[in-house]
């Protein structure tokens, strides 16, 4: 007797437990389930915030006109010749036309750009992860294949993923008609104004250029060192014999600055004098007193000549197109319309996340060219000191 109630007791135990198991099983089913009906139910705003804390900012029409400011460094700088390219006869037709100059942003256009940019830092993550033991700085380990969600002694730790967060949470966007400065995407203050196309087909190069000029104008002291790194030089007068130049050079709101050389010899050399140094200077010129567009330019290099004082000047020598200074191409790469070093620096900005994305790839040919092998380094040992 004593037996049976042994056996009934340790088979009313098994059932117990087996139905117990089931029921958990399946509770852990159902809820796994819910959860990814509740993740597939969030928007790309939603994951955006969820997930990498941003929410991006959109300016419709009139939030945009406001960027537009009368008496702002921009518009004051326009003379005749800019005007003219521009449409426009004096600063106050300028100032009332692009206070016109912008388009309401869809609601699906913002749900496309969400899209995009939630793709963009997942990539980001994916190809670059960089994973650290918490409290421990030194011990980095690149190894993309790890899965460490079960790991809470292991943390995320990616740079360029939170560069990119550290100015997407800065930003906003602005979107422009088309013959806003005759379409090229631009920033003013914090925000990209980007053409109407780039709303439907996102580009992220553009993205990364753009933002890349709202670091510059939000801290030019991360810039600081690294241009004459790169071989520019800041001389802040005027050069004489560039008195019927400097009017015809273009305005670039990214790059108003017109003081910038550029010195092609022995240009990374630090131990080389300056009287060693070839100097030019660089702009994108109107082909006439009176352009009929932005694009009535010829992008054009100067060679100057300096007196025993150290003063710079121009003896009116035949100009060289930026695209045969054969010394400037073979040191920044095929992109000579990048004249300025805002823009040259931008360029390289779309360059270095071509190559994030690609998985930290050292072997592309960007890094043929000397300028940019400098402009890398630089970067990352800013990334490693700011945004680690």
């Amino acid at each position: 007797m004593n037996w049976f109630i042994i056996v009934f007791f340790i088979i009313a135990i098994t059932i117990f437990l087996i139905t117990k198991y089931y029921h958990l099983k399946k509770t852990l089913e159902i809820e796994e389930i819910e959860s990814f009906e509740n993740e597939n139910s969030l928007t790309p705003s939603e994951k955006l915030f969820k997930y990498h804390g941003i929410k991006i900012k959109y300016l419709n029409a009139n939030q945009a006109s406001n960027l537009i400011v009368k008496d702002g460094e921009y518009l004051q700088g326009m003379n005749q010749a800019n005007l003219s390219a521009r449409g426009c006869d004096s600063i106050d037709d300028l100032y009332n036309k692009y206070k016109d100059a912008f388009d309401d942003i869809t609601e699906n256009e913002k749900l496309t750009i969400d899209k995009f940019i939630l793709k963009l830092l997942t990539n980001l993550l994916s190809n670059n992860r960089y994973i650290t033991k918490v409290g421990d700085d030194n011990n980095d380990d690149k190894d993309n294949d790890k899965d460490d969600n079960n790991n809470d002694t292991r943390i995320n730790k990616n740079p360029y993923y939170n560069y990119v967060i550290r100015w997407l949470k800065t930003i906003s966007f602005a979107k422009a008609k088309n013959w806003l400065e005759s379409g090229m995407p631009h920033t003013l203050d914090t925000t990209i104004i980007m053409d109407a196309n780039w709303f439907i087909k996102p580009r992220k190069t553009t993205l990364l250029h753009e933002i890349t000029h709202i670091h510059q104008r939000q801290s030019p002291l991360d810039f600081e060192d690294l241009y004459p790194l790169l071989g520019y030089y800041y001389n802040n007068v005027d050069i004489k014999g560039l008195e019927s130049i400097y009017p015809l050079n273009r305005n670039n709101p990214d790059g108003m600055d017109k003081y910038w050389l550029w010195h092609s010899s022995n240009s990374s050399n630090n131990n080389s004098s300056k009287s060693d140094k070839i100097y030019w200077w660089i702009g994108a010129i109107f082909n006439t007193a009176i352009p009929s567009s932005l694009g009535d330019i010829n992008m054009m290099a100067l060679k100057l000549d300096r007196d025993e004082d150290g003063i710079f000047y121009y003896l009116k020598q035949n100009p060289t197109k930026l695209s045969n200074l054969k010394e400037f191409v073979v040191f920044f790469g095929e992109n000579p319309n990048n004249y300025h070093p805002n823009e040259m620096t931008a360029k390289f900005a779309e360059w270095f996340l071509i190559e994030k994305l690609k998985g930290n790839n050292t072997n592309s040919s960007y890094n043929n060219y000397e300028g940019y092998k400098i402009y890398k380094n630089y970067f990352e040992n800013m990334l490693k000191k700011y945004y680690s």
